[in-house]
């Protein structure tokens, strides 16, 4: 089983996955650096996801372990749940609809292991990839997730990850101090990886590998996909603002989860939640006199003219 069998596990919820998830947990067995141990928890599927789980279990044995699927409880909180239950030294977070690279595990550890050298094993650290997009019966799309949404993977300063986030979970190994330090998981976070990857940048650092580690299945019933930045994804944007100008949709949302996190950590992420307790006529001028490594931006300029646009809108 090699060294993965020491000291890493794979996290991987579930929410009517069946169609896809035997080929998941497969590619995850067939790792090079295969996990000590699979955990899974189903959240309340009707589509026979539960009844799949119990076949896998026979089929892998000790090595797949079935939490208690007591409830609902949304993604976010069955994902916290999964991670309390780990042991090992490293985490790893998995989707039910996507397929690993064979590779995935061992040069994630290759990487974080490298960085716990550089900076110590008590640091808390968290390594991530670039995704390639395959369609439902995963035949490639010819580009990945960060091409896709046009995402330099390397703004990852606590000031640029506080507005949009780069590092999506499915790719994620982490380290036991990340998980000692980012959990609980907050209920109100936008979504479990952007809260560990701000725990990572904010007390630790993140680090990426330079090619793709999963094929990341764009179908109909995914969560997330990657929806790309063309007409339909601007004009969406404009009809929520002009639905509710002060609600500032995802902007403020994602303001609300860096006030909770210095809330417990005692340490902010950006300038902009203070920014925007001044009176509006004065957030640009305040803006201007920030530094450049503390000034706000997007990636690309025409999301940098729409987040300045909305702070200068935004109340108090």
């Amino acid at each position: 089983m090699g060294l993965g069998a020491l000291v890493i596990e794979v996290v991987l919820p579930t929410y009517n996955g069946a169609a896809y998830l035997r080929q998941q947990i497969a590619s995850i067995d067939q790792q090079t650096l295969r996990p000590q141990r699979l955990l899974l928890r189903d959240d309340g599927s009707s589509d026979g996801t539960a009844e799949l789980l119990a076949c896998l279990k026979r089929e892998y044995g000790d090595w797949l372990e079935l939490l208690p699927a007591d409830g609902n409880l949304g993604c976010t909180a069955n994902v916290n749940r999964l991670l309390e239950a780990t042991k090992a030294a490293y985490v790893a977070l998995a989707d039910q609809d996507d397929v690993w690279l064979p590779h995935k595990l061992e040069a994630s550890l290759a990487l974080l292991q490298q960085l716990e050298r550089s900076r110590g094993d008590k640091t808390p650290l968290l390594v991530h990839s670039d995704l390639e997009l395959v369609d439902g019966e995963g035949a490639s799309l010819g580009s990945t997730y960060l091409q896709r949404q046009r995402l330099d993977p390397l703004r990852t300063a606590p000031e640029h990850l506080v507005l949009t986030n780069v590092v999506t979970g499915c790719t994620v190994l982490l380290n036991r101090a990340l998980l000692k330090k980012a959990l609980p998981i907050p209920a109100e976070a936008l979504m479990h990886d952007w809260w560990l990857a701000l725990v990572a940048s904010r007390i630790g650092e993140i680090g990426l590998l330079p090619e793709p580690t999963v094929r990341y299945r764009q179908h109909g019933t995914n969560v997330l996909g990657a929806q790309g930045l063309g007409l339909s994804y601007w004009m969406q944007r404009l009809r929520n603002l002009f639905a509710d100008p002060s609600a500032g949709g995802h902007t403020r949302a994602a303001l609300r989860q860096a006030e909770l996190f210095e809330q417990r950590y005692g340490q902010p992420l950006s300038a902009l939640p203070a920014l925007l307790q001044l009176p509006r006529r004065r957030r640009w001028w305040a803006l201007l006199k920030l530094s450049s490594e503390q000034r706000p931006s997007k990636h690309g300029p025409l999301r940098t003219l729409g987040l300045y646009g909305l702070l200068a809108w935004l109340p108090r």
